[in-house]
């Protein structure tokens, strides 16, 4: 081959989350995969290597078998190389090495099954990099991956990059394939010839390009630039009327003749976006402001090289949601990995649903929705649920005291055969999480309302159509996807779960609650001594002092319930009026009173539009109240001793997307309101309690 011949390894990134929407799938399917699979088939000469993630590959199977008959075809004909990966598209790094080194074998043995080829190369989810990672990657079989160049300078490469590069951990090696940025940003958003134009300048070398296939139509402009417009088969085109200079080759051709570059050691590190994103919302801020101060300066270079923000594990400190779902994980995984040792029949089962749970999408966010999606998040929970079931049918109820979050405190776990509730004692005593084992529902599973760094755009954004828009990247796009999204922009001061404990001035209604908070004594904040743990009752009680409140909160489980006991009392003399609440805050995926959603106060007529899970309204005197939904299988009672007021607030957050701000529903707010007095030998006494309707 000519030394002065561009080649170009071409690689594309298929990817739908598991728990996303059939349409969503089709949709995808219809106005992006097929369409580039189609092209492909009509254009020989470009070879590709493709990723295509299990969550896509199971539904393809099952729903789209042509488009794997398409894909085999041209893995047959010597034009495309498979990729594999994570089978559900895991963050590895965050993986039990069992799980990793599972997932990764899982996805190399689907694709040699399903599309005739045994991939050794793959795609790493979000480029997320640990140096570690070059052990389970290298122990699963596979001897390459593709990371972006923006990683391979921060650890120092010198410029030109080459081909590759080789990492190791402990002796287990693999290549390193770097992603050109000028690439990324030129496809598709670039004209046809600008990118061959920039292409020529890379003589000689061999360059890499990979990314997200969805920026083949999916993307806000894509669909109209690269269909209708033609672009990617003028691009198609123009890589045979310059082949007598630029190949399209398949990676493990490419390394068969091209020797490494040499040894790297790479940094814990993701593409820099992330890395923004992964930091608090101030942090953010400042991340990015520095650096557009750093370009400005004509330091871009520099910047690129080593500034860098967080790390994506940052996500699990940033979102409680997130960290819940990932205690839930590794929990699970060690009750898989229990049965697998005992001979458990169920344990491939719950490997299956082990792994769904892994699937990163939900377990953060950036550009796109992720954890943001409740049917992402709740997904996740019911795969989790699913494994638990299959490895731990209970028969009895219990109560654990372990460090389940990983703060160095005790958590109190009280698990019986239909509930889960794990309570956090040092963050107010309140339970983070509440489960409906047989549903496999976690009932609580809302999003709260915080502070992100997009945030300051919201005012600024302009609802527009995609044909107002001009040729643009949707990491650019400001734009809203309806008006008045700055008036939604509210901040959550407490944390949200169940039976969260608020102690509140007489004064304060469900508005000020809701929109402008105050309490007596921050409860949230608060530690809660752990007084007592009785596990042949499956009950404990718990301790809180603020300020002058002293309150015991008993929890006791059953087989099919939770009730919480309040005794409230003052710590100096005088009498206080005030409120206490309880509030359980529940997620039932959609406000509308659709597939049997609904919300039912005793004594309230039946047809009641306040029934459905998104109405915003206030209940006096309310003793019982049942929450269900039909379609998920969620039918509970709570009962409130003595009547409370019950104020239902929907939780609506505003968060970025591909489509540009949105506002999303992610549950209800059930608080039920007790008007007390405290004093000397005047304790105040409540309790709120959960049962599973059979």
């Amino acid at each position: 081959m000519a030394s002065d011949t561009t080649r170009l390894v071409f690689a594309l990134h298929f990817h739908q989350p598991h728990g996303n929407l059939d349409e969503v799938f089709a949709d995808a399917t219809e106005r992006c995969y097929q369409p580039t699979l189609e092209l492909l088939a009509r254009h020989p000469h470009v070879a590709t290597a493709i990723h295509v993630s299990g969550p896509l590959l199971d539904w393809l199977e099952q729903h789209q078998p042509d488009t794997i008959e398409l894909l085999r075809g041209l893995v047959e004909r010597g034009q495309v190389e498979v990729l594999g990966g994570g089978y559900q598209e895991p963050m590895l790094a965050i993986l039990p090495d069992r799980d990793a080194h599972g997932q990764l074998e899982r996805m190399a043995d689907r694709c040699e099954a399903l599309l005739g080829q045994r991939p050794l190369g793959m795609w790493l989810a979000e480029r997320v990099w640990e140096p570690d990672l070059a052990r389970p990657i290298a122990s699963a079989g596979y001897r390459y991956t593709l990371l972006d160049d923006t990683h391979l300078r921060a650890a120092g490469a010198a410029e030109p990059l080459g081909a590759y590069y080789v990492t190791d951990k402990a002796g287990s090696t693999v290549a390193v394939l770097p992603i050109d940025r000028g690439l990324r940003t030129r496809i598709p958003f670039a004209s046809v010839g600008d990118l061959i134009g920039y292409l020529r300048e890379q003589r000689g070398r061999v360059v890499t390009y990979g990314d997200d296939a969805e920026k083949f139509g999916l993307w806000p402009t894509t669909e109209r630039r690269v269909w209708h417009n033609g672009w990617l088969e003028e691009l198609f085109v123009a890589f045979a009327d310059n082949a007598d200079w630029l190949k399209t080759v398949l990676p493990s051709a490419m390394m068969a003749d091209t020797p490494s570059a040499g040894a790297i050691y790479i940094p814990t590190i993701s593409y820099a976006e992330m890395g923004a994103w992964a930091l608090p919302a101030e942090a953010a801020i400042s991340y990015q402001e520095l650096a557009q101060r750093l370009t400005l300066g004509g330091f871009d270079d520099q910047a690129e090289r080593f500034l860098r923000g967080g790390i994506w594990q940052a996500f699990l400190a940033k979102y409680p949601q997130s960290n819940i779902i990932y205690r839930k994980m590794l929990r699970v995984s060690q009750l898989v990995e229990q049965a697998r040792l005992r001979g458990d029949p169920n344990w491939r089962a719950a490997c299956d649903a082990l792994y769904r749970g892994q699937c990163n999408c939900a377990y953060w966010h950036g550009l796109f929705g992720g954890l943001y999606l409740q049917h992402l998040r709740a997904a996740l929970m019911n795969a989790l649920l699913e494994a638990e079931m299959l490895v731990e049918p209970r028969k009895t109820s219990t109560v654990t005291c372990t460090d389940h979050d990983g703060d160095l405190a005790d958590d109190l776990l009280f698990e019986t055969p239909e509930l889960n509730l794990y309570v956090t004692p040092a963050l107010g005593g309140c339970g983070l999480e509440l489960d409906l084992r047989r549903a496999r529902v976690h009932l609580t599973g809302v999003l709260a309302r915080r502070f992100e760094a997009y945030h300051v755009d919201v005012p600024r954004a302009q609802v527009l159509s995609d044909e107002e828009l001009d040729n643009v990247s949707a990491h650019d796009l400001v734009r809203a996807t309806e008006e008045g999204l700055a008036d939604k922009l509210f901040v959550d001061r407490h944390p949200r779960g169940a039976f969260v404990d608020h102690l509140l001035p007489t004064d304060l209604d469900a508005d000020g609650f809701d929109h402008a908070y105050r309490c007596l004594a921050d409860l949230g904040a608060t530690r809660y001594e752990i007084a007592a743990v009785d596990s042949v009752s499956a009950s404990a009680e718990l301790r809180a002092d603020a300020g002058a409140y002293q309150l015991r909160k008993r929890i006791e489980a059953e087989r099919a319930g939770l009730t919480a006991r309040y005794r409230l009392g003052a710590n100096r003399g005088g009498r206080h009026a005030l409120r206490f609440a309880s509030e359980v805050d529940i997620t039932l995926l959609s406000p509308d009173a659709v597939g049997g959603r609904r919300i039912v106060v005793l004594g309230e007529p039946a047809d009641s539009a306040d029934q459905a899970p998104g109405a915003r309204c206030v209940h006096s005197a309310v003793k019982q109240v049942r929450v269900q939904c039909d379609d998920m299988g969620v039918d509970v009672t709570l009962v409130a001793e003595p009547a409370a007021q019950l104020w239902r607030l929907p939780i609506e957050t505003v968060s970025q997307s591909e489509r540009g701000f949105e506002r999303a529903y992610q549950g209800t707010a059930l608080v039920f309101v007790w008007d007390a007095e405290v004093g000397p030998g005047a304790d105040f006494e409540a309790s709120l309690s959960l049962s599973v309707n059979r």
